[in-house]
Order: structure tokens, then sequence, then C-alpha cells
């Protein structure tokens, strides 16, 4: 792998919204980070404005230090849209009508009971030397022209429609382009209860477990979670699996009970297969929560199979008279009393009662608790912050909770974020 030629990818996102932050550019976070799934190196990103003089600038100055350029957003049918245009003038072509893709956006518009107004036909109009790139969902079209040295790829600013010709068309054009015969892989580990900097501590060392040393360790703390990333390029699944495995296996016995999924999955997702894996059924009650808890567990529980009833109130005195308790004042008897009551009452295998007790300005309690007809475990997490903070940091100890109960996981381990 040394001595090879890395491409140099650079992003320029466009849009007086995106520039001022009026809308967070997500966009570029999802690109990016796809690239680097991909094995491409993102070595510089543009924001520009709606403005023909400072695009045009921009273009050429990617094309001067960039192998490949990605421009998203421009290509809708307002006067303000400007990236046809300018990237015509930039690859020295002239505009023409695209005849196959106003066919396409025709049908699209006639699909949908719409009247195509006359300025969409702009969303046709591309530089003449260009290639079409399909946007299936969509009638903003992209397309891919040479600017001096560096293959331009012009995208849609709408997210879905960029998501999809990014995975479909764009990466696999790159990964052509490179001329690299290489192999990645992206091996993430989320976790919950231990901070960015003491699981840097912890695996300081960890890649030089890889045979070849190749393999990245990275992290992305997003409160309440970090994702600890391993990345890897080499030129055969074999050398991969040769030089991950040892990195890995490392990560998951230092980390431990803290890793709640690995890759792709989530904490309520790891629940969800846990209560179907063993044909369980549970309740929750949750106060000043926002009902967060609950709502996690049915995005997934779509069907409602294991999750059978939830109730959250910001109202203690109809709580309690909801689920005629004896006591009124929050502690953490109360709460247990509460998942017996709602256990009971729905019928379920288990319950969870989650109830955060606001102390002085900026601290809580909050009191978790898992029932059984056999079995009761409460904790108490203690929580600083501001009231965004403190609810998250609940809902995500809640949750993780759950999974300790199940895994049969120590249920009252600290966490970095208490007091």
């Amino acid at each position: 792998m040394e001595g090879r030629k890395i491409m140099k990818v650079e992003i320029i996102c466009t849009g007086d919204e995106v520039l001022s932050g009026k809308i967070i550019n997500s966009n570029f976070a999802h690109m990016s980070g796809k690239l680097e799934e991909a094995g491409l190196n993102v070595i510089w990103g543009t924001t520009v404005g709606d403005n023909k003089e400072d695009l045009l600038k921009s273009f050429h100055l990617a094309s001067e230090r960039a192998d490949a350029v990605i421009v998203n957003g421009g290509l809708g049918p307002t006067v303000d849209d400007l990236s046809q245009e300018v990237a015509a003038i930039a690859s020295g072509n002239e505009l023409e009508l695209r005849q196959e893709w106003l066919e396409i956006m025709e049908k699209f518009f006639i699909k949908r009971g719409r009247v195509m107004t006359e300025n969409n036909k702009k969303q046709a109009m591309l530089p003449k030397t260009s290639e079409l790139i399909n946007n299936p969902i969509g009638t903003a079209c992209g397309f891919a022209v040479n600017i001096k040295k560096a293959r331009f790829f012009f995208t849609p600013g709408v997210p879905r429609e960029l998501f999809l010709m990014l995975q479909d068309e764009i990466i696999p054009r790159l990964l052509e382009l490179s001329g690299e015969n290489i192999v990645t892989k992206l091996k993430t580990f989320h976790s919950y209860g231990i901070g960015e900097s003491r699981a840097d501590t912890l695996l300081k060392n960890v890649v030089d477990l890889s045979p070849d040393k190749i393999v990245k360790l990275g992290f992305q703390a997003h409160f309440p979670q970090l994702e600890t990333k391993l990345s890897i390029r080499a030129n055969s699944l074999s050398e991969i699996e040769k030089n991950l495995k040892p990195v890995e296996d490392k990560v998951r016995e230092t980390l431990g009970n803290y890793i709640f999924a690995e890759d792709k999955n989530t904490l309520e997702g790891s629940i969800f297969e846990l209560l179907k894996k063993n044909n369980k059924t549970m309740s929750i009650c949750e106060y000043l929560t926002w009902g967060n808890i609950s709502k996690r567990i049915s995005t997934i529980d779509k069907k409602g199979d294991h999750l059978k009833f939830s109730v959250s109130s910001n109202n203690l005195d109809a709580l309690a008279d909801k689920l005629k308790l004896s006591k009124d004042v929050l502690s953490i008897g109360l709460n247990e009393e509460i998942t017996t009551k709602v256990r009971e009452l729905y019928m379920t295998d288990f319950s969870l009662s989650v109830m955060i007790n606001y102390q002085e300005e900026n601290e809580a309690d909050t009191y978790i608790t898992m029932s059984s007809e056999n079995d009761t475990k409460s904790r108490v997490g203690k929580f600083i912050g501001d009231e965004h903070r403190i609810t998250l940091g609940s809902v995500e100890m809640a949750l993780d909770c759950v999974r300790r109960y199940f895994a049969n996981l120590p249920f009252d381990e600290k966490s970095d974020f208490e007091r």
C-alpha cells in the first residue's frame, strides 16, 4: 500500500442558506463520511453562496488542486440555482437542452398529477460534453464534466436525492476514476457511559496490533453516545481480516460492557432483538422524559408486538391518579411501585419506569427501575446540565439499563456523564 498516489477529492457545497448558517450543512457530513467508508479521501471542503463569480472562482481553484470534485446544490429551477451555468463557463462549454431528461421530468410531473412549469426546463439544460447522472426520485439532473484536470460531479441539494445518487452513481464512478484495486472496511462500535478522552486513553496503542499497521482509530462523540471507529484499506479481504480482527477483538475487550451495538445496529434495536428472541413483552412509564424512551423503541417495534403499552406525563398528580399510586412524592420507592403497577395492569413480562427529579439548578436525579414478576432492579442516575442535556442523558441511561438487565450485566455501572 505504500507509495500509492491517493486521489484527492474536494466537496463544494453551494447556497446562501448553507453559507449563512440558516440550515445545517448535514449533506457535507454525509458525503464525507460515505466517501471515507469507501476509502476515498476528502482533502478540502468549500462552501459558496449563490453568486456566479464566487462559484466560478471556487470551481477553478478546485480544478487545480483536486482530482475529483463533488458539487452539491444549485440544480433547481429558480434564478439562484447556478450550477449548470457556471459549470458550462468553467468547462468551456455551452448549455444544451437534454431531451432525454426533459422527457423524464415531464413523466415525473404527469405521474403526480402536476403541471410542469416553464422554468423546470432549466433543469434539463446541461453543459454540452457532460455525462448525465440519473436522479430516480427527483427532477434535478446530476451530471459530470471535466474542468481542467479534475472530474466534477454535480449533485442535488435535496438530501434523499443526494444520498441515493451518491451511493448508486457517484461513488462507483469515483472508485473507477481512482484506478485503485483496493478493498476498504469501516468497523464501528457504539457505546454509552464512557467518554471520548477515557476511551482514547484506554485504546492508545490498540492499532499496533495490526500486523501491517494499516488500521486507523477514530472517535465521533455525539452526546450521550460515542462511536469508536476502525478504518482500513487493503488489497484484499484476507488482508483486511488479518489486520482488523486483532484490533477489533481488543476494542471489544477493552470497552466491554459499555458497547451496546456494532456497525449499523442501535441501542433500541438491540433491546427489540432481545425481546423478540425471548418472545417477551414490556410496558413503560415516563415522567419528564418527553416520551423519548417509548418513541425510540416503537420506531423499531412498529406493530407493538413487544412494547405493549407506554405512558408519558409531565404531571405527577395526574400520573399518580391514573395508576392509583399510594405515594405522590418523587422517590425511588415511588418509581418501583409504578413498575409493578404498570406491569400488572397491562400484563407484560417486564416494565420500566423512569422519572426525572430536578434538584438544584442544572442538576437532576433520574430514577430508573426495571421489573419482572420475580425481580426488580433500580438505580439513580445523577446528571448535570441544562434540561435538554439532562433529558438526553436520562433517556440513554434508561435504555442502556434495559439492555443491561436483559443481558445480565451490572445494572448500576457508573457513567462518565454523571456528576
